[in-house]
């Protein structure tokens, strides 16, 4: 960790100033300038930025694991306190490193970065809306909650979506689960509508 240091050397006069007179300043020539070592100090000035290991999820900043540069402050007055990061000492990264080892997380790839993070934060909140055709018998499919996630803005594949065990076949609310990077789920909740409440379906 990189500081600054600076020295403070606290002295005395050897021989006091003789007195005033009526409150005036001592006769200059009369000063003397002999002066012994009390104590010499030594200031560290630390550096106002350090780097942290985060504990758990912190957003804007990254997820269990990942080491961050933040400001001193924040770090003292903030993550410390809270348990949410430590000092980035060798001792603690490698404690996390095997955690993530042990967990099978080890590689990079493998673990959640703060986009994914907001990913499950955007989708625990959203209201999935299922259009499904009104005239026809029809089951949920995975292929159907990917389109219905696309009509809102989010993109997915197949294999991240989890329906209910249970056949769905009929206009309801459930909960779809969705997967990220094949660590974590998220659910989200969903309404099944008729396609005609929420488009208008020209007439043939």
């Amino acid at each position: 960790m990189s500081q600054t240091r600076s020295y403070t050397i606290i002295m005395e006069r050897v021989f006091p100033l003789p007195p005033d007179k009526d409150g005036e300043k001592p006769d200059i020539s009369q000063m003397n300038e002999i002066h012994k070592i009390l104590r010499d100090v030594e200031i560290v000035q630390y550096p106002e930025e350090l780097n942290c290991l985060l504990i758990q999820y912190v957003e804007g900043l990254g997820i269990r694991g990942d080491i961050v540069r933040v400001k001193r402050t924040l770090f003292h007055e903030q993550l410390f306190p809270s348990g949410m990061a430590v000092y980035a000492s060798p001792d603690n990264i490698k404690e996390l490193e095997d955690e993530r080892k042990a967990l099978g997380i080890d590689k990079p790839e493998a673990r959640l970065g703060v986009q994914a993070r907001m990913a499950i934060k955007e989708l625990s909140h959203m209201n999935l809306e299922i259009p499904m055709n009104d005239k026809e018998e029809w089951t949920l499919t995975k292929e159907h909650v990917q389109v219905a996630f696309r009509i809102q803005g989010v993109e997915l594949q197949e294999e991240c979506i989890v329906l209910p065990e249970e056949e769905v076949k009929e206009f309801k609310e459930l909960i779809v689960k969705v997967c990220i990077n094949g660590l974590e789920s998220v659910d989200v909740k969903a309404n099944i509508i008729p396609i005609s409440q929420k488009y208008v379906i020209p007439k043939k």
